[in-house]
């Protein structure tokens, strides 16, 4: 029994393999082996790959027509506009140039023409003026004159306000620091303008202050600073120089033909002045008026044909150290007798020179 039940299964099996057929590819056509789901990995990476570098490639198109398109673009545009601006800014210069010449142009005609009209102006204005002044000269004289005469001095110190500079009283013997040196009520400046001696009882001229000068040949005298010298005017053959430490006080004689008044020759001599602001002056004894210059450092008088000028200078100083001694001395001016004597040869060699002259 046992040796049939193999056979009984073979003859099933070889029922079923008649009954079901199977067919398969010969072995040589197999390639290898394929594992589970790798070969759809690989190709999936292979196509994302392919897709992203299309659209890397498209978008690198995209951007080269859009990006740089646009920059050639801007560049030939900026180019051209640069062109364009430097060609318009050379217009633009030529045309400021040439309006900045012509503008130069109008301007120097402008002024030029401005010029000429003031320039006639003038001409017609100075024309007119010497037509209208040709015989007196008010304008140029009244403008110089007027100029020199209010260039008032002032004085230097005075320590003690007696009317002496500090200079003065040292000079007189008195104190800078007591008004009334003597003590006799009246101020040391008071007595000098007076002809007092300041520093004890009597007259100035009898004190060693002071010296008196006397000129024979032109008839006259007056007090000086015993300390002072005097010297010949180089620059007026009728005139002397007192003088020290630089300043100087100063007399000269000059004609007075027309026999004016001192007021009048004075005026005369210095046109357009306000005659109202000229002061009248005299010396001592009232024998002689006459007035003084606008600056108060000229003093004029006059006696017969003659003018007696004295005049303070200060030379290179600003401040007058000398302004009392100035008054003492044209105040104690005196002529003479022998003065009219002295006029009368004046007058006598004036009319001679005035005929030689006229002769000529």
């Amino acid at each position: 029994m046992p040796s049939e039940q193999p056979t009984e299964q073979k003859q099933e099996q070889n029922i079923v393999a008649r009954k079901a057929r199977i067919s398969t590819m010969p072995q040589k056509f197999y390639v290898d082996k394929k594992t589970g789901g790798g070969s759809k990995n690989s190709f999936l990476v292979v196509a994302i790959a392919i897709i992203v570098i299309l659209i890397l490639g498209v978008a690198g198109y995209f951007a080269y027509q859009k990006y740089g398109g646009t920059n050639q673009a801007s560049i030939n545009n900026e180019n051209t506009s640069a062109v364009t601006t430097n060609t318009s800014i050379t217009n633009n210069t030529n045309n400021t140039n040439n309006n900045t010449a012509l503008n130069s142009n109008i301007t120097l005609n402008s002024n030029f023409n401005t010029n000429i009209s003031n320039l006639s102006t003038n001409l017609n204005t100075i024309l007119n003026t010497n037509i209208d002044l040709n015989n007196i000269n008010l304008f140029t004289n009244s403008n110089t004159n007027t100029l020199i005469n209010i260039n008032e001095i002032p004085t230097s110190v005075d320590s003690d306000l007696d009317g002496l500079t500090d200079v003065e009283e040292a000079l007189f013997g008195t104190s800078v620091s007591l008004a009334d040196t003597d003590g006799d009520n009246f101020s040391d400046g008071q007595e000098v303008l007076n002809g007092y001696n300041p520093n004890g009882p009597g007259l100035l001229e009898d004190s060693t202050t002071v010296r008196l000068y006397s000129d024979s040949v032109d008839g006259y005298s007056l007090l000086y600073p015993s300390g002072w010298v005097v010297a010949d005017d180089p620059q007026n053959t009728r005139g002397k120089i007192f003088t020290t430490s630089g300043e100087f006080i100063a007399i000269s004689l000059q004609a007075n033909t027309a026999l004016l008044s001192a007021r009048d020759w004075y005026i005369t001599k210095s046109p357009g002045i306000d005659s109202s602001q000229v002061k009248s002056v005299s010396n001592w004894d009232k024998t002689m008026t006459g007035v003084a210059s606008l600056d108060g450092l000229t003093v004029y008088f006059t006696s017969g044909s003659l003018v007696y000028v004295v005049s303070y200078n200060t030379n290179i100083l600003s401040e007058a150290n000398y302004s009392a001694v100035f008054q003492m001395m044209y105040k104690s001016l005196t002529l003479t007798s022998s003065s009219s004597n002295t006029n009368s040869a004046l007058n006598i060699n004036i009319n001679s020179n005035t005929n030689n002259f006229n002769g000529l």
